[in-house]
């Protein structure tokens, strides 16, 4: 009885797509700048934190390890739930989704603005990542319901990668303009945010709504392995080497994810089909994300602690060291477009990869002390080659696999991004612990960086071979 009546529910959501129909010209255009908006809040709100950490925990406390978590907190949720929300987007209808995400943010934004301690305020955190992992798929399901049409689409969602692009740049700036005044103003600003967005979404048209089974087996073990990884890389970090609580969460963690890979070539309906690791593009697409995210957020997160402690810079300054790398970034995306439609994927991919290896390898070699100008010089010119990596990575995915799986392809591809983002503020954090000074843990991360990128860009022009 409840599928049969899911199943006339989602033809009377498709009746109420087709009759609404182009009510589409206000429809469509509120649904991209809501999905945009949305974008771009979700991007922001992974680095915003960042700068306010050291005034945060001067007010409430916390030694290096609960600062990673608070920052951890929230994109390991986003990560551990992408493709969980995907499947609930089109289960439920991508607007319903899309909405209660948002509402969501408006709250978990207000409750951490609130914190009394860095504990709730890592509570605050995860509910944000939850929200988040709810509005990103939504987000995209939405544009491509609104804009039916090839090239309006294409429009619709070049505005809305753009806004999740600039977002990274952004968010520390805003950070270091807001943190003065007070570090609960860098949580508050995401209610304005949410506010408009729901309003917009008075204007969206209803999304039909298609009944999808769940891995609710393969979802837990990738939860809690995702949880108890980033666990133990932090808790080693915090505890040291020879921490047996350190290095028995780090173990659970290993022993559920590969739980997870095993159910995965084992249920009927897995959330990460592993036929797709076959495919070539895939595999190079997947690798890309997960390095580049790695190394950005890693590096961001370092950068912050770098200006404030080792430097003396307030939060504002700090913050305004990544303006020229925000307006560089969305330079990178205007004309990324330009590139892959003349050159092709495999082009702007090397070119991206070998820019990104160029600013990290000069803000490495560049003799001690590091100066200003080289930490703002190196981020614009490594997030340049990111913006014009990204999108052809992206392309590369919706290419490997037909219609039918891009959805899925599409979220796995956003999972290891937000992993490899968790993975690299955990890891680098833990250098940061271990080594006598974070001008030393900085110059870590950069050669770091450059070495990972390096392999990641061999294996690109191997697998590909002359393609």
């Amino acid at each position: 009885m409840m599928e049969a009546r899911e199943t006339m529910e989602s033809r009377d959501g498709m009746k109420t797509m087709t009759g609404m129909g182009t009510r589409a010209g206000g429809s469509a255009l509120a649904t991209t700048v809501a999905a945009s908006v949305a974008s771009f809040l979700v991007g922001m709100d992974v680095l915003i934190v960042n700068v306010a950490l050291p005034t945060i925990a001067r007010d409430l406390g916390g030694d290096m390890a609960t600062q990673q978590w608070v920052v951890d907190g929230y994109s390991l949720l986003f990560a551990a739930l992408l493709l969980l929300c995907g499947n609930l987007s089109d289960r439920w209808g991508a607007k319903r989704v899309f909405v209660f995400g948002a509402t969501l943010f408006a709250a978990a934004s207000l409750f951490s603005s609130f914190a009394w301690s860095m504990m709730v305020l890592v509570v605050g955190r995860c509910l944000l990542g939850v929200a988040s992992a709810l509005i990103l798929p939504a987000s995209m399901a939405l544009i491509n319901e609104a804009n039916p049409e090839p090239r309006r689409r294409a429009w619709a969602l070049a505005l809305w990668g753009a806004g999740g692009a600039s977002a990274s740049a952004v968010g520390p700036l805003l950070g270091g303009l807001l943190t003065p005044i007070h570090w609960s103003l860098v949580f508050a600003i995401n209610v304005p945010f949410c506010l408009l967005v729901l309003v917009l979404a008075v204007r969206i048209a209803p999304s039909p709504r298609r009944i999808k089974p769940f891995d609710w087996v393969g979802q837990t073990l990738a939860l809690l392995g995702f949880v108890l990884f980033i666990a133990g890389i932090i808790e080693i970090g915090s505890l040291g080497v020879s921490s047996l609580r350190a290095w028995g969460l780090f173990g659970a963690g290993v022993v559920a994810l590969v739980a997870f890979v095993i159910s995965q070539a084992r249920v009927r309906a897995p959330m990460m089909p592993l036929r797709l690791f076959r495919i070539r593009g895939m595999q190079v697409a997947l690798m890309i994300g997960f390095v580049m995210i790695f190394n950005w957020y890693g590096m961001v997160f370092i950068c912050t602690m770098f200006l404030q402690t080792e430097l003396g810079m307030g939060a504002f300054a700090a913050g305004l060291v990544f303006v020229p790398s925000a307006f560089v970034t969305i330079f990178g995306n205007l004309i990324g477009g330009r590139i892959i439609t003349a050159h092709g994927s495999k082009f702007s991919i090397t070119m991206g990869l070998s820019i990104m290896i160029v600013g990290f390898l000069f803000e490495f070699l560049y003799p001690a002390p590091i100066p200003v100008w080289v930490i703002a010089t190196g981020l614009s010119v490594v997030g340049f080659g990111a913006a014009i990596t990204t999108p052809a990575a992206a392309g590369v995915v919706l290419k490997s696999v037909d219609a039918a799986q891009a959805g899925i392809a599409s979220a796995m591809f956003n999972t290891f991004r937000q992993v490899g983002g968790s993975v690299g503020v955990a890891v680098f954090g833990v250098v940061a612990t271990f080594l006598p000074s974070l001008t030393l843990a900085l110059r870590a991360v950069f050669l770091a960086s450059a070495a990972l990128l390096a392999c990641i860009l061999v294996f690109e022009l191997l697998r590909w071979g002359d393609r």
